[in-house]
């Protein structure tokens, strides 16, 4: 086994541990390395032979397959810590053993597993988007302690009562706790920092940089979009109108975003959300996932290359044309219906909630939305906008699709 080169943030985390706090909330700014120090904590723990049973939870299933499992395969990858997997990974419950220790993956949409079942330790993960009666059913059923993550982005939520308790130890960590954060991704978040420089730009936002900046709690203020729900599935008497796209790679994810309209409404289902796709790989997908041949794509007009390659291999892919103001002009179409997202579209809706309109340095909102949690809401603008739009300067299809 290769050596693991611990993080600072670890280390607050084991002194918590032996100062005797039996929760340990981990509050912060993005890319603190919160997650990978909470994993080097159990890891560590199972190679020392403690024989731990630890439950990991997020609220959704998908979450948990795209963020969590990927972070811990390529931990143990990276250190070469032999896991064995016990279940199909298509299963609810995603279960590893690592040295007698056992790993346990839940998503809270299939809460009735953890029913029952208890453990040495449990980690929510994201515990903003966790209701408390899952933290009190899990608490009851844990034997030594555990741990919670969460960036602050309300500050309205239970797991600020957890203050009042003795047994709870608070840790604050930013990015620069992360010795190994990429440049690329550090300069992203000090793009949110209301500096003149950054107000001059367009990218200062004060209450991005409070939260994800400086791990502030911080009220929410300029949702986006608020005329939404969930919905379990897409609903048979609904017409497929197409798909929107947006491409990304290593950091960004690729997203596909299929739309149908009923009774005038719009109902949206996530069907892609993965970073590390090459155009051949989207091309499998759309395979997998049975998108026709005939059936109208829309995807970034920036990426002209990939689109004329998923082009050439059949399908019916075009650029998404782009005017002036065509960010707000995209959001003002779809603020104009009533949404509805299925329940599985988890990436879509953490988008949904996150996404908002800019505040100066005194925080004033200004009718420019952050550039951030906007991957599968830029695909459905961009099918939004050529189905649905009018600007005939843009050459729109108008609104006859919906029967309005």
């Amino acid at each position: 086994m290769a050596k693991i080169q611990v993080t600072r943030v670890y280390d607050r985390t084991v002194q918590a541990e032996k100062d005797g706090f039996k929760i340990i909330c981990h509050e912060g700014g993005s890319r603190s390395s919160k997650t990978w120090s909470i994993f080097q904590f159990f890891l560590l723990k199972a190679l020392a032979g403690e024989n731990i049973t630890v439950t990991i939870v997020r609220d959704r299933l998908t979450w948990i397959k795209s963020t969590l499992l990927l972070d811990f395969k390529k931990m143990c990858a990276m250190y070469d810590i032999d896991i064995k997997p016990q279940v199909n990974i298509n299963r609810a419950e995603q279960l590893y053993e690592v040295n007698g220790s056992e790993f346990a993956f839940y998503g809270l949409d299939y809460a009735e597993k953890l029913h029952g079942r208890s453990q040495d330790w449990f980690w929510i993960n994201e515990v903003m988007e966790v209701g408390q009666k899952h933290f009190d059913q899990l608490e009851m059923r844990t034997n030594v302690g555990a741990i919670l993550d969460y960036n602050p982005y309300n500050d309205m939520h239970w797991v600020f009562d957890l203050h009042k308790r003795e047994d709870v130890k608070f840790i604050k960590s930013t990015m620069l706790d992360n010795d190994f954060l990429p440049d690329q991704i550090r300069k992203k978040i000090l793009s949110y920092k209301p500096t003149d420089e950054n107000i001059e730009r367009g990218t200062a936002d004060n209450y991005m940089w409070q939260v994800y900046g400086l791990g502030n709690k911080t009220k929410l203020k300029g949702s986006v979009f608020t005329n939404w729900d969930i919905i379990d599935r897409i609903p048979q008497e609904a017409k497929f109108i197409g798909y929107g796209q947006d491409f990304g790679y290593t950091n960004d994810p690729t997203t596909l975003i299929a739309l149908y309209t009923m009774n005038n409404e719009l109902y949206w289902d996530q069907l892609i959300y993965k970073k590390g796709l090459t155009n051949q790989d989207i091309i499998k997908e759309y395979s997998a996932l049975e998108v026709g041949r005939r059936e109208e794509i829309y995807a970034d007009s920036s990426e002209p290359k990939s689109i004329e390659e998923i082009s050439r291999n059949g399908y019916n892919i075009n650029p998404a044309k782009k005017g002036a103001d065509s960010i707000n002009f995209g959001i003002d179409i779809l603020k104009g219906f009533k949404m509805h997202i299925t329940k599985k579209s988890s990436d879509l809706e953490g988008e949904l909630r996150k996404y908002k309109y800019q505040e100066d340095k005194i925080g004033n909102i200004i009718n420019t939305p952050v550039d951030a949690f906007n991957h599968c809401i830029d695909a459905m603008r961009y099918i939004a906008v050529m189905k649905l739009g009018k600007k005939p300067e843009l050459q729109f299809i108008n609104r006859d699709l919906l029967g309005i």
